[in-house]
């Protein structure tokens, strides 16, 4: 076959490569391109120089005149202000009159002396080169660049005998002698009689020209005609170029007109003239703006240059990839760049064909390759979780066969645990005969569940003790204090669920943690001297105290505040203990819906056993978890051949309809939201006396679990879950639905880390058209995540849930809580006197954009929040791990 195909290759002739012939053709575009962008670049850059020099010479010009015009304010200014001084033109009024001043000078005549004094006081006050007073007729008063005022007239300057003929203010250039300044002439009154004028004028020098040479970035120069030509009185150049400048205006004169051309110093400059004054007043001279065209153009002449060697060198690299680039079929090329946008995008489904044999069709059919692999794993990766969502739960399955005393085989160990040991005495009269022993074992199944809820929230262990005594066994550096919040859960859900609360204690120490039997009936056991201080206080506790052995209480009372701790006297031996008072209680924690393990107690209950049937649509897999209000179970939907969760209301808890409605309230909300962050509610039945919610089922792990296990989540996980969170409560808002009980417990994550806010049970619509779940006056939630206005029992809306996603983060990233606090009221307090825990005393390294998120979101005025949790969404999309 090999050899065919090779004859087959030799068999078509000789002919041109094609990348020869592409190479041909691009060469002769590329060199005629290039040709003509050089000469067009040429062509256009002298142009576009030559406007460059007109450019700035107007530039310059209209800053001259703009520079000009405000100095001539200054002095208009300067003349207004002294002219408007009542004393100064009282006193020059009195001097001109010897009655006022006699002795002063001849009879008659005026006190110029004093005149001129205090001229000479305001000229400097106002720093003028020039001020002269004249009488009302314009004759010289006194001047301050005199040191006598001879009798003269100015009555024939054009300045001031346009003055003298309006009696108003008049202002502009002014020539005295050789010299050129700018000037302003206003009049004198005192009491409607007009007392005289007064010039003031500042000089055009190389000072005012060298000023307006570095604004307008161009030389400025003025002349004033004279008998041999026009004179250079003012300038912005040096000296030695001032010279050559006057020289070659002498000789070549100054154009009425235009620019004229000039040569200084070996450079080419250009000059445009203008007159200083109308043209019926030449004798005021002319000013002249000055560029260097070398200066302007060698930027575009450089430019120009870089043109030039830029197009051969691009000349001859372009030849050069025009010659590599014709070798490639660019059709591939642009399916292979789209095939591999998409395949980043998770779309493998395209396909290459390629029926070249060169290096392109090769690396055509390796790609086509890659993502025929590509395709493969993804489509395997579907089937198996598909299949995974039928596996059963593999703790779940054991926990309908395996009572919860057994356990695998445990080698002996010692490990420091603090036990806080619960006993339910009301359960010592389940078991009078009188009860049926359905009914007494669902009293125990109640507590059971109860505990193991507690427990799983927090981390702990839970295994019976005999005669309605159970054990919970805490690890770790706070494990007396996550013993006495579980003790505060217990004693909260026993109050919700209706239930009898137990008696309590609470000992620490080393114990021996071990297991005896075979594997047909293995027992845990837990020994040491802090089981038997269990025992002791367990049986001096009253139901709903907290009795500590000394050890305990010893450690506790360092965290607590003062009067936190007591002591009491024992109800059966009178001794007195440890007793944690109820107003130091932590914040309960709400219960985790955990699995419930006791097999004698579910055989006897009416809970579902494995295998069961329910209204012939759902068969029962497994049991999930058990919360306060319901019990989770994980079943197969025959009809639609589906794995859900069924969330269920426990008979012995439903007594009235108002619960009930509550079920039916949570669905018809819930079911509103399809979003990917949402757990998906399907349905809501009633089959055997039974009330059910169909849910999506998601094998995961909760936001609790995962801090429990490290107290904090890494940086970029924790965005990723942030961002996640709010973009599912935007997808609630969006439809109308408040959640009202964010927390860790309530956000579950998948095994590809797709985040999902779970459990509405307390959901209700944004905005109700009657009475809510919620008494006035009363709140639904957990207390550490709710914002003040739902601790009130206040009516809440969007902005709640976006504090209860601040306090969350703050957990999240940091490790803490933003508020601390033992109660609801506690809570409340702190969050009104105090501001939050910052983030960044919990974790130096906070980035503060995020940590101005999370303050936002905490803040107490609902106002100063996020608006929604769409706007939340984007500040976190924002960031960046």
């Amino acid at each position: 076959m090999m050899a065919g195909t090779e004859t087959g290759r030799y068999q078509r002739g000789y002919a041109l490569p094609l990348a020869l012939r592409l190479f041909l053709g691009i060469a002769l575009l590329i060199v005629f391109a290039i040709v003509a962008a050089v000469v067009l670049t040429q062509v256009q850059g002298r142009r576009i120089a030559g406007h460059a020099v007109g450019k700035a010479l107007d530039t310059s010009a209209g800053v001259q005149r703009e520079f000009a015009q405000r100095r001539l304010e200054q002095v208009q200014m300067a003349a207004r202000l002294i002219a408007a001084d009542a004393d100064f033109v009282k006193y020059i009024g009195d001097a001109g009159s010897s009655e006022t001043l006699p002795g002063l000078g001849d009879a008659g005549a005026p006190d110029t002396g004093s005149m001129r004094d205090l001229l000479g006081e305001r000229s400097r006050e106002f720093a003028l080169d020039v001020a002269v007073l004249l009488d009302a007729s314009g004759n010289v008063l006194a001047s301050s660049d005199e040191a006598e005022a001879f009798e003269r007239s100015m009555a024939g300057d054009p300045l001031v005998a346009a003055a003298l003929r309006e009696t108003a203010p008049f202002s502009g250039y002014w020539r005295q002698g050789d010299r050129l300044l700018q000037a302003a002439v206003v009049p004198l009154a005192q009491r409607q009689d007009l007392v005289g004028f007064l010039l003031v004028a500042l000089d055009v020098d190389d000072a005012l020209a060298s000023s307006i040479a570095q604004v307008a970035g161009a030389d400025v120069a003025y002349w004033l005609p004279g008998e041999g030509g026009p004179r250079l009185v003012a300038s912005s150049l040096e000296r030695p170029a001032a010279e050559e400048l006057q020289r070659a205006v002498a000789s070549a004169g100054i154009a009425a007109k235009g620019d004229r051309p000039l040569a200084l110093a070996g450079e080419d400059w250009v000059a445009r003239f203008a007159p200083t004054a109308a043209a019926a007043e030449p004798g005021l001279g002319t000013v002249g703006v000055l560029a260097s065209s070398d200066q302007i153009t060698a930027d575009y002449r450089a430019l120009l240059n870089g043109v030039v060697l830029a197009g051969l060198a691009s000349l001859v690299i372009a030849l050069l990839l025009s010659l590599l680039l014709a070798r490639r079929v660019l059709k591939p090329v642009g399916e292979m760049a789209e095939a591999a946008e998409a395949a980043a995008a998770g779309d493998y489904g395209r396909r290459i064909d390629s029926g070249d044999s060169g290096e392109l069709g090769r690396l055509a059919r390796a790609f086509d390759s890659l993502l025929s692999d590509l395709r493969e794993k993804s489509d395997m990766e579907g089937y198996v979780g598909h299949l995974a969502r039928f596996l059963p739960e593999p703790a779940a399955e054991a926990a309908t066969e395996v009572p919860q005393s057994v356990s695998a085989a445990e080698p002996p160990r010692r490990q420091t645990l603090a036990v806080l040991g619960i006993e339910f005495r009301q359960m010592l009269g389940a078991a009078d005969a009188a009860l049926p022993a359905a009914d007494a074992a669902a009293v125990v199944e109640r507590a059971q569940a109860l505990l193991q809820s507690v427990a799983s929230a927090q981390g702990a262990q839970v295994s019976p003790a005999g005669a309605a005594r159970w054990w919970l066994a805490f690890v770790g550096a706070d494990r007396l204090r996550d013993a006495t919040t579980a003790w505060a859960s217990v004693l909260h859900e026993c109050a919700r669920s209706g239930i009898v609360k137990p008696a309590g204690a609470l000992a620490d120490g080393e114990l021996l943690c071990t297991s005896v039997g075979d594997d047909a009936a293995r027992v845990r056991l837990v020994l040491g001297p802090a089981t038997a201080q269990i025992d002791r206080l367990l049986a001096d506790s009253l139901p709903g105290q907290l009795l500590l052995a000394r050890g305990a209480g010893d450690a506790l009372a360092a965290n607590l505040s003062a009067g936190a701790l007591g002591a009491a006297q024992g109800a059966y031996s009178g001794k007195r203990y440890y007793a944690l008072a109820a107003s130091a209680l932590p914040a309960p924690v709400a219960a985790q819906t955990t699995r419930v393990r006791p097999v004698e107690a579910r055989r006897g209950s009416d809970r579902l056993a494995s295998g069961a049937l329910l209204g012939g649509r759902y068969r029962i897999i497994s049991e999930l978890g058990a919360g306060g209000m319901g019990v989770v179970y994980k079943a197969h939907d025959l009809e639609l051949d589906d794995i859900v969760a069924l969330k269920m209301l426990r008979p012995g808890v439903l007594v009235d309809t108002v619960q009930l409605e509550r079920l039916k309230s949570e669905i018809k909300l819930a079911r509103r939201i399809t979003h990917p962050n949402v757990l998906r509610t399907f349905d809501f039945g009633e089959a055997d006396g039974r009330s059910w919610i169909s849910m999506e089922y998601v094998r995961g792990l909760t936001l609790r679990y995962l801090l429990g296990e490290t107290r904090r989540v890494p940086y970029s996980a924790a965005l990723r879950i942030a961002r996640q969170l709010s973009a599912g409560l935007a997808a609630a808002h969006a439809v109308g639905v408040l959640h009202r009980d964010i927390k860790p417990e309530n956000l579950i994550l998948e095994a590809n880390g797709n985040a999902k806010l779970m459990d509405f049970g307390i959901a209700r619509p944004v905005r109700r058209d009657g009475q809510g779940h919620t008494e006035p006056g009363t709140f639904v939630g957990t207390p550490n995540y709710c914002a003040p206005e739902q601790l009130l029992g206040d009516d809440v809306d969007e902005r709640g849930d976006l504090y209860a996603c601040g306090v969350v983060m703050s957990e999240m990233f940091c490790g803490g809580l933003p508020y601390p606090g033992g109660s609801t009221m506690e809570i409340y307090q702190a969050q009104m006197r105090n501001e939050p825990v910052r983030p960044s005393e919990l974790w130096p390294d906070m980035p503060p954009e995020l940590e101005a998120v999370i303050l936002r979101c905490l803040r107490c005025n609902r106002d100063e929040r996020y608006a929604s949790a769409q706007d939340l969404h984007l500040a976190l999309t924002a960031l960046r791990a």
